[in-house]
Order: C-alpha cells, then structure tokens, then sequence
C-alpha cells in the first residue's frame, strides 16, 4: 500500500475559512445580480449582504466585473453542464453538440445582463494561464468547447492535429464573436441561423485531412 504523504488532501483552517468567506460575497452578489441587475448592483450593497466589509469584499474581488466569472460558473454548473451532459449520451454529431451548446448559452446565461464580460474575461486569461487555471478560474465556457471537441475526436469528426485546449481557443473564440453580437433576447430565430451558418464555416475547419 503506498504511504500518504502527512497533511496530503488537507487544507489550512485559514483556507477553508477564506473558501467560506468566497462562498458567501459570490453568494449575495449571485442574489443580487439576479434579483437586482448586475447594473444596479453595487459594491457597497454586495458588502452588506455578504456581511462583510467593504476593505474585505475588496480584497477579494477588487472589482464588481471580478464576481461575474463565479456568477456564470454557477449558472453553468445549474443549467448548462447536467443539460450537456445528458445530451451528448444521445450521441449527436460534434456540431450538433456544438449548436445545442451555443444556443443554451444565449437563453440560460447570455440573457443576464453583464454576463459578455465574463466571457470576455475567460477567453483574454486562457491565453496568458495554463488550462488548468482557467478551468478552476474560469465559467465553464472552454471547459465545456474541450469536452465537446475531445468528444468529437473520438467520433473521428475533429482534427486531431491542433492541440486540444489551443483548438478549444480557436472556435471558442468565433463562437465568442457570435455570442456577443447577438445579445437582443428578440433575436432568437436570427441566432440561430447564424449559428447554422458558422458551424457550415466550421465544419471544413474541424474535420481531419
């Protein structure tokens, strides 16, 4: 039996009380955000609500935009990743998963208000941290592009050639230049058709020599 490394797996009281403190302002700025408006908001209020103060809510998130990275992991761990999950057992096409992915994205987050930012702040940090980083860091956007396209190679339907997280960049970053352009919830049927149409783009892309 191999011997466990003494103190391996646990954490400090001093983290586990910061995880704690985190948990609690990433809770009452989700509330907030959701109940109030991200807009309407404010750093004071986030304070208040979390029972903090506003040099310790500083401290931890220096800046409102910083809490909504956590805010969309949430929603994507609750909407988004069990809905993924359960689809891809019903063995679509990668680009069928891909248009599945991309629409829950624009009614189950993209609808917040602010929410862009978020994923304007994972792509940007993907490029200067390690894989690792930005899958603990980030909201779930390229984590999930890496699942599907790994998912997509094993079908033999994704080119194998690119590295996957690099690839994970490269179509997370056109699908990221769609989702930002069309962010009207009135313009749903028109999403769509522009999602028909990158996929056609991407589809040449994707596929192995």
């Amino acid at each position: 039996m191999d011997e466990i490394e003494p103190g391996a797996g646990r954490v400090s009281l001093r983290e586990r009380n910061r995880q704690r403190l985190t948990k609690r302002i990433v809770g009452a700025a989700t509330e907030l955000f959701r109940t109030v408006g991200y807009e309407q908001t404010t750093m004071d209020a986030i304070a208040e609500k979390a029972e903090v103060s506003r040099g310790t809510l500083f401290n931890y998130f220096p800046a409102k935009d910083a809490l909504l990275v956590p805010y969309a992991k949430e929603l994507y761990q609750q909407h988004i990743q069990p809905a993924m999950r359960s689809y891809l057992e019903t063995q679509p096409t990668t680009l069928q998963a891909l248009q599945f992915f991309l629409v829950n994205i624009h009614e189950q987050i993209l609808m917040v208000p602010g929410m862009d930012r978020a994923f304007q702040q994972e792509l940007v940090h993907s490029h200067s941290h390690s894989h690792k980083r930005v899958s603990k860091n980030g909201t779930g956007f390229l984590e999930n592009m890496c699942t599907i396209l790994a998912y997509g190679q094993q079908r033999a339907e994704v080119r194998t050639d690119i590295p996957l997280e690099k690839l994970a960049r490269y179509v997370g970053a056109l699908c990221a230049s769609l989702l930002f352009s069309l962010m009207a919830p009135t313009i749903s049927t028109e999403y769509k058709a522009e999602i028909a149409i990158l996929l056609a783009f991407m589809k040449t892309g994707l596929a192995p020599d």
